[in-house]
């Protein structure tokens, strides 16, 4: 027979499943590929020269990651992975500006070495007239 109390005991057993179903969610992992992956990326930017063309989101993709293990050590582990996840954002930011800023450069002096020879064809071609 079907009667309040068998309902309760029902009821609470449905909420303790779905709490329990619930709670991992909560508790996340600690973030460890994610700050690999950002160290990683730092690496590669630091690499690319992004300390000479983009110190300041270079050190800054350093601090978040610096803070995304300290997070994770005090079991933080969501704070760290989104701290991670800016690290490493940042970083490739970097890396892909200071692979630009080279190649403006590179495209800059090899602009000014045509210009040279342009100058020094046209003074030749002066002095054999």
């Amino acid at each position: 027979m079907f009667t309040a109390n068998t309902f309760l005991r029902s009821g609470s057993s449905a909420i303790l499943i779905s709490l329990l179903l619930f709670l991992p969610g909560c508790s996340s992992t600690p973030p460890k590929e994610a700050l690999s992956q950002a160290e990683t990326a730092i690496q590669d930017a630091d690499r690319a020269g992004a300390s000479q063309y983009e110190p300041q989101l270079l050190s800054s993709a350093r601090t978040k990651l610096s803070r995304a293990n300290k997070e994770m050590a005090d079991e933080e582990n969501d704070e760290a992975r989104r701290m991670a996840e800016e690290a490493f954002s940042e970083a490739v930011l970097a890396n892909a500006k200071a692979e630009a800023a080279k190649q403006a450069k590179e495209t800059d002096d090899m602009k000014k070495a045509i210009q040279a020879l342009k100058q020094e064809t046209s003074r030749e071609s002066e002095s054999q007239q």
